[in-house]
């Protein structure tokens, strides 16, 4: 097994430099024994087919390739960026990732210019139907008050947020039968879950990572205003508890199994000691990410070592949001199996090391899944 990790390092080497033409990866493949402490299925007994066929292909590629991703800009639901991806390097992210940010504008009235619409899965569509994978998060907006939400029902979504800096939404009064902040993100849940079925009647898995990190904390960084988000500042058994929420109200009451469940950690420096009193626990979760922003692109052993110990080494890690993007080379010759890398943007002033030279050198790179080298998984 050491060898022929080795081996795909040499060739990586010999190649990491080249652009040359993106074929289906022929080099040796991790057998099942290299992840035989990785969780075999899904946690959701009843995941479609096509959820396990993505779940059985990451678990596969697990120390030996790592996918290539970029998050959706704008409306968050499109494509921009994987085509922008393909006009620098020719070729296509295997990951794309979108966002339900803008869910309580969606569907916009149709005399606005700026256009929201989550019932248009076009981009998502056209990404799966090319091979690739699609991946969604939430940023949540609530309404800072019963008031703001009544004007959101009129179209006027001023007081709705998801820093808790900006909203005084209250996760605890949320998981509380009978008050208003319950039957709103109840209402919210259901929205949402009718976007996620239209994936679903199309067949496309989703890698689903809501409540993003949730543990998150000014307080690390000497700052004593709290939470980052409004599903943190209650505390790790609110989270949690809102977590199993959305995974009973998503598949038990709308019956969606199309979703693979990513919980995301944080990775500031001394968040890893609240790692395991945030986490919902091994059989409510399917992959764990580390959202990593640093100033250079080095293997993440501080990271990878938090987040392998979390689960005990049952699940698979992922870079679920990055700045600069950690070389795989790099961190597969440190042993750190993750499993894609998702880039938060093309801007090249926040993250310098992302230049389109970088780009080029990852996506044609023998260590690098591209959409292009991507087996049929429907």
């Amino acid at each position: 097994m050491i060898m022929k990790r080795l081996l795909v390092l040499i060739l990586s080497a010999l190649t990491l430099w080249s652009c040359g033409k993106d074929t289906p990866s022929t080099e040796p493949e991790g057998p099942a024994s290299q992840n035989t402490g990785i969780d075999a299925a899904l946690t959701n007994a009843r995941a479609s087919a096509s959820a396990r066929k993505v779940y059985s292909f990451l678990r596969e590629k697990a120390g030996f390739k790592v996918l290539s991703g970029i998050q959706a800009g704008g409306t968050a639901n499109n494509n921009d960026r994987v085509n922008e991806i393909y006009r620098i390097t020719g070729k296509h992210p295997a990951v794309a990732g979108y966002d339900y940010i803008f869910l309580q504008y969606s569907p916009t009235p149709k005399d606005w210019t700026w256009v929201v619409n989550y019932g248009d899965i076009s981009a998502a569509k056209e990404q799966w139907e090319n091979g690739g994978l699609v991946s969604f998060m939430w940023h949540w907006n609530v309404p800072t008050s019963k008031e703001a939400w009544e004007k959101g029902k009129a179209g006027n979504f001023d007081g709705y947020a998801f820093y808790s800096e900006k909203t005084s939404f209250s996760i605890v009064n949320a998981l509380k039968e009978g008050t208003w902040e319950n039957e709103f993100i109840l209402k919210d849940i259901e929205k949402v879950a009718g976007y996620l079925k239209l994936l679903q009647n199309e067949g496309i898995p989703v890698l689903w990572r809501p409540l993003h990190e949730a543990a998150g904390n000014y307080n690390l960084y000497g700052i004593t205003n709290n939470a980052w988000f409004w599903w943190g500042r209650g505390g790790a058994e609110a989270c949690k508890k809102l977590w199993k929420l959305l995974r009973d109200k998503l598949e038990g009451e709308y019956g969606l199994n199309n979703l693979i469940w990513v919980w995301t950690l944080d990775a500031t420096p001394g968040a890893e000691k609240d790692y395991a009193s945030w986490y919902p626990g091994n059989d409510l979760v399917d992959i764990v990410g580390v959202d990593i922003y640093e100033d250079n692109i080095n293997a993440k052993a501080r990271q990878y070592k938090a987040a392998v110990e979390l689960t005990g080494g049952h699940k698979l890690v992922t870079v679920s949001e990055c700045g600069n993007i950690p070389a795989p080379i790099k961190c597969l010759a440190a042993d750190e199996s993750w499993s894609w890398f998702l880039a938060w943007d093309l801007n090249t002033e926040s993250y310098p090391y992302n230049t389109e030279d970088y780009w080029k050198q990852l996506m044609s790179s023998p260590l690098v899944v591209t959409r292009e080298s991507m087996p049929s998984l429907k």
